[in-house]
């Protein structure tokens, strides 16, 4: 399996010709499925709800349904689409555009096309996208260390225990069942009797929500099995212990009787194929967006739906019931399994309440109602900033949840007209030399404006700017929840405005230098996409990283009391993808009804994300964490 999405250059003559199908009609040329996503563009009713689009992230028999998004084309006419990349020199903008006789408009058709539903960036073409390797499924990373053995060929095991052949191969097994299995010529036969299965648990368990994994599969077909005789083999994952049957939650099982595999999905048969010979491989593919393929030797022989939710830590089980002899019994000859990881945004391995304390480490145990927290790394610490009754407190994390104040006294404080309101909701962003902080600085009517502060690696509070950093324009009232990212020679600044029509909406600016003043992206389908009307909603608390190559913004959207972070991603600013939820309630804890404030951070091969926790009571800070490639993603 490629662990990487890298199209080269040879490719370009097939993306090409189907940009041809793309201008003539966006569905046939990439996916059929594509036919049904025409409909309603996005509402309040949340990027991942019912005005929006449904489904994101797999799972369910029936699988994800169509997404809906805004976008415009000619909005690459309209911006410095090469100046806005997320990844210059390895981005879709510059692959696409080099193709000749290609235009900025085939690359926004393309673009739209591929965000245009949950599954559609399967597509090869979109591959060019760093965006569509978030949520995907295919484009994952080998894991260093994976909790399933890459091989076990039962057959070179002949006369060995199970567990000594296991260890043999580096790995466990765990024998469970009335007898214990076999393994000779043939290869691993399975016991059981006919009122039970007899099993054995590979490896260690498995979160199929962030790991693809692919098992390869060769059966020995029972010998002289006749309609009424009882042989058969499987390997299946489970979330439970085996007993006397195994719960079979997706997998392949051979029947001997019918000379028939059949695909396994919440213990039921989903799909079943002829069995073939023993010379036959069959392939069972999981992807973490729950979607599991069959092949028979490297040939699709079906695709269906499961859900991935549940099997977090999944066991790698084979099980069988065999009455034979071991000589004509059906055996397992030989395994190979295939693991990586893949950026599934709404699988968090990690969610934890933070914890402040002063430079003598003892909790301070009211901090933790901070608001609108911020995260940062100047590669070798990483920073953390919340609001608290109109100032800014800053300190240095010290593990997963854990803060130590720089100061007990505040970083920042209201220093100007245009801050007498208060300032809060901080962003930190690390240039290479000085800490940068962006705020809302409320005035004493409560209007926001952007400002700015800035401190050298070794300072303890924060020096502001006299004025704004961002003029605020004719049509908007009040700007309010910052998010900045800075690359090389480009800042971007995202934030909300709320208009004269008390309307709200995201909207995009960036500069070359700070002190030159910002530029307006103009008709991004990021305001289309975030405008609310409606009273009983909200969208707030953006936050913006590049990780992969791709731009992932987070944001939080409120529908009536309840909270969810949501995400979009982009390779350019100008069209976007929209996610959906990816954190909600927990169901326990501080963070138990809802999450809101998010702030992200780009690790190697890692998101964090800090944000408050809803509980019914408060809003309380926390840290998540989840898996993410870092370096899947190339365009050439």
């Amino acid at each position: 399996m490629s662990s990487n999405r890298r199209i080269q250059r040879w490719r370009w003559l097939g993306i090409a010709a189907a940009f041809a199908v793309l201008l003539g009609g966006c569905g046939e040329g990439i996916d059929a499925r594509n036919d049904a996503a025409a409909g309603p563009t996005g509402g309040t009713g949340g990027l991942g709800g019912a005005d929006s689009f449904e489904g994101v992230g797999g799972g369910g028999a029936d699988g994800p349904t169509g997404v809906i998004i805004n976008g415009n084309i000619e909005v690459v006419d309209r911006n410095p689409v090469g100046t806005l990349v997320a990844d210059p020199g390895n981005s879709g903008w510059e692959a696409v555009t080099a193709i000749d006789m290609s235009t900025p408009e085939q690359y926004a058709t393309l673009a739209l096309t591929c965000y245009a539903s949950p599954d559609a960036c399967l597509a090869e073409s979109c591959g060019v996208l760093a965006s569509c390797c978030v949520d995907n499924g295919t484009c994952c990373k080998p894991l260093a260390d994976p909790a399933l053995p890459p091989e076990i060929d039962f057959q070179t095991c002949n006369g060995l225990d199970l567990n000594s052949c296991a260890v043999g191969e580096g790995t466990t097994a765990v024998a469970v069942g009335p007898s214990p299995p076999v393994i000779n010529e043939r290869g691993l036969i399975l016991g059981g009797d006919a009122s039970s299965e007899g099993s054995a648990i590979i490896g260690d368990p498995v979160d199929l929500g962030t790991t693809r994994v692919r098992v390869d599969v060769e059966f020995a077909l029972p010998i002289g099995c006749g309609a009424s005789c009882l042989a058969s083999a499987g390997a299946t994952f489970s979330s439970t212990t085996p007993g006397a049957f195994v719960d079979a939650e997706v997998g392949l099982l051979l029947s001997g009787s019918r000379n028939e595999v059949s695909l396994m999905i919440g213990d039921a048969v989903a799909d079943t194929f002829d069995a073939g010979t023993d010379q036959t491989r069959w392939s069972l593919i999981l992807s973490p967006e729950g979607r599991v393929e069959v092949l028979r030797n490297d040939v699709e022989q079906g695709a269906h739906f499961f859900d991935p939710s549940t099997l977090r830590q999944a066991s790698l089980v084979l099980f069988g019931r065999n009455l034979s002899q071991a000589q004509n019994s059906a055996a397992i000859r030989r395994i190979e399994v295939q693991t990586s990881f893949c950026d599934i945004p709404s699988s968090w391995d990690v969610r934890a309440p933070v914890v402040i304390t002063d430079d003598m480490d003892t909790v301070l145990p009211t901090e933790r109602f901070g608001r609108g927290p911020s995260v940062a790394s100047d590669g070798t610490e990483v920073r953390f900033a919340y609001g608290i009754d109109g100032e800014i407190f800053w300190g240095r994390t010290a593990g997963v949840g854990l803060v130590q104040l720089i100061s007990p006294a505040a970083a920042l404080s209201p220093s100007f007209t245009h801050e007498t309101g208060g300032v809060e909701d901080p962003d930190l962003v690390f240039d290479g030399t000085d800490w940068h902080l962006f705020y809302t600085a409320r005035d004493e009517n409560g209007v926001g404006s952007i400002g700015h502060a800035v401190a050298t690696a070794v300072d303890t509070f924060l020096t502001a700017d006299p004025s704004p950093t961002l003029p605020i324009a004719s049509d908007v009232v009040s700007l309010d929840v910052p998010t900045v990212h800075r690359r090389a020679g480009l800042w971007v600044l995202i934030a909300r405005a709320t208009l004269a029509s008390g309307a709200t909406e995201l909207r995009a600016y960036y500069t070359s230098a700070l002190n030159t003043g910002w530029s307006r992206i103009v008709d991004s389908s990021l305001e289309v996409l975030t405008r609310i009307q409606e009273p009983g909603s909200e969208i707030t608390g953006p936050s913006l990283v590049v990780h992969n190559g791709a731009y992932q913004l987070y944001l939080a959207r409120r529908s009536g009391t309840r909270w969810t972070v949501e995400l979009l991603a982009s390779d350019e600013l100008l069209l976007w993808r929209p996610l959906g939820e990816v954190l909600g309630p927990s169901g326990d804890g501080f963070d138990r009804l809802g999450a809101r404030a998010p702030d992200a951070i780009s690790l190697t091969d890692q998101i964090a994300l800090v944000y408050e926790g809803q509980n019914g009571v408060s809003f309380e800070l926390g840290w998540a964490e989840r898996p993410a490639p870092s370096d899947t993603a190339s365009a050439f």
